[in-house]
C-alpha cells in the first residue's frame, strides 16, 4: 500500500536530486517549471509514500479535460524492487478518474531498461497505443526524442492526447 499526497518542503529537496538522477536533461523540464508551475493544468506534484509514511518518490503530471498525463514518475533506488512502484502508479491510475497517458522510450531503445519499463507498465495496466510519437524539446538546444505513449485506455486517441501534450506540455503549436 502507498499514500500519495502533496509533498513537504523538506521532500522537494530530495525529489530534486531524485529528478536528476532519474532523467536525462533531453526529458526533463526545469526544475523551477515543476515547483511554481505556470499553467493550471500542470505540472502538479504528489508525494509518493510507503504505508508506513517514509517517502519514496514522485509523480508528476498535468489534468487536461479527456485525460491525465503523467510526465515523471520516480522511486528513489533504494525503495525499487519490492514492489512499491507498481503499488504506486495503481494507486495514481486509480485516483485520476480519466484515462493516465505516459510517455516510455520504445522497445528497442538503446537503454536495456526501456522494455523493462514497458512491461513494468503492461502489467499495472497501461497499453502501448498505435501512434508515431516524438517528445519535443523542453529547452532550446535540446534534441526531439522519439518515444511511444502508453495509457490505461487502449481506445484514448492518441493522436489528439499528443496534439494537447506538445501544445501545453512542451508549448508547440
Amino acid at each position: 500500500m502507498v499514500i500519495l499526497s502533496s509533498p513537504s518542503p523538506e521532500e522537494l529537496a530530495g525529489f530534486e536530486t531524485l529528478y536528476l538522477s532519474a532523467f536525462p536533461p533531453e526529458e526533463r523540464r526545469p526544475w523551477h517549471q515543476i515547483t511554481n508551475p505556470a499553467d493550471a493544468r500542470g505540472p502538479r506534484m504528489l508525494a509518493v509514500r510507503a504505508a508506513d509514511g517514509t517517502t519514496a518518490g514522485f509523480i508528476t503530471y498535468w489534468e487536461f479535460d479527456t485525460f491525465i498525463y503523467g510526465e515523471h514518475f520516480a522511486i528513489d533506488p533504494s525503495r525499487r524492487s519490492g514492489g512499491i512502484g507498481s503499488d504506486a502508479i495503481r494507486a495514481f491510475a486509480t485516483h485520476c478518474v480519466k484515462p493516465v497517458v505516459i510517455e516510455v522510450e520504445p522497445e528497442d531503445a538503446p537503454d536495456p531498461m526501456a522494455a523493462r519499463r514497458i512491461g513494468f507498465y503492461r502489467r499495472n495496466g497501461f497499453e502501448l497505443l498505435d501512434y508515431d510519437y516524438v517528445q519535443p524539446p523542453y529547452s532550446p538546444g535540446l534534441p526531439s526524442v522519439p518515444l511511444r505513449l502508453m495509457a490505461t485506455d487502449a481506445l484514448l486517441n492518441a493522436g489528439e492526447a499528443a496534439k494537447i501534450i506538445h501544445r501545453y506540455v512542451y508549448k508547440q503549436l
